[in-house]
């Protein structure tokens, strides 16, 4: 079996780079990872709530009748 060519190669190497170039770095992705994923159930759990009682829109008053009226100078 051949060796692998060189542009795999430093493509791996700068991977492994980005992953373990500074201490904590996996650390730090995974608590962001798991910070995500308890947003992420959070935010499914608050769907189950009934939404809070709001009042109906205000509904808009019929203006045809009073153009009507304006044209025919009633």
């Amino acid at each position: 079996m051949h060796a692998p060519g060189l542009i795999p190669l430093l493509i791996v190497l700068a991977l492994a780079f980005l992953l373990f170039g500074r201490p904590g770095r996996i650390s730090n992705l995974m608590e962001d990872l798991g910070k995500g994923i308890k947003g992420f159930k959070k935010g499914l759990g608050d769907g189950d709530a009934s939404p809070a009682a709001e009042p109906p829109p205000a509904q808009l008053r019929d203006q045809t009748a009073r153009k009507d009226d304006e044209r025919t100078g009633v």
